[in-house]
């Protein structure tokens, strides 16, 4: 029961059975220990500035497209679980299927976050002409997009070849069979679920600090 166990945790977190991490992975976690370390030093820069004299009596009002474009991103993390779980049983069509609900979910994110910096901007907080805590509210999102579109990017790099092999049911079989295939869509999930959770928390932050 133990050993099954050791086996499922090294499973979830790329190790293999000799307890090594992949390359690729150890590339993924590496990226996302320097992003995350970024994004806490923006968010410390914002804090400080956003407490601090006359910023301090500043109301800053959430923008309602960050509002709806947090329900977005929930909606795309969920599909992408799904597309997970889908491939595993090898049934690549819906896997399909989903991650291309997912790749539009993304996108109509990153139109919500335009059209939230535009309302942002209308509600009075340019940039970087109101205070520098606003400022950086434009900052740490705009950083934040180019994860969106890092994302969409190597979601387009996962579904090409699942798209062109599913036309065929040989190469669909050597698809659901190939260990490479299985890890690449696996990185592609992990890092959108990443993008995923660190939105919630620069999310959440704002809301409570606003």
């Amino acid at each position: 029961m133990l050993e099954r166990e050791k086996k499922q945790s090294t499973h979830f977190f790329g190790l293999s059975e000799v307890g090594k991490l992949h390359p690729f992975k150890t590339m993924l976690y590496f990226s996302m220990a320097a992003s995350a370390l970024l994004f806490l030093v923006m968010l410390g820069l914002y804090t400080a500035q956003r407490f601090h004299g006359q910023n301090a009596l500043l109301e800053i009002q959430v923008p309602r497209a960050f509002m709806i474009s947090t329900v977005v991103l929930l909606f795309s993390s969920g599909l992408m679980h799904r597309a997970r779980i889908s491939f595993q049983q090898d049934r690549v069509k819906r896997t399909l299927s989903l991650l291309f609900v997912s790749g539009v979910s993304g996108l109509t994110f990153a139109f919500l976050q335009v059209l939230g910096w535009r309302e942002f901007f209308m509600l009075g907080y340019g940039f970087p002409t109101v205070n520098v805590a606003s400022s950086y509210v434009f900052v740490i999102t705009g950083i934040h997009f180019l994860h969106v579109l890092m994302a969409l990017g190597l979601l387009v790099y996962g579904i090409l070849p699942i798209w062109n092999k599913s036309k065929d049911p040989v190469s669909e079989l050597l698809l659901v069979t190939n260990p490479f295939e299985k890890r690449k869509l696996d990185i592609v999930i992990r890092f959108w679920h990443y993008v995923d959770a660190l939105w919630m928390v620069l999310f959440l932050y704002f809301v409570l600090t606003f």
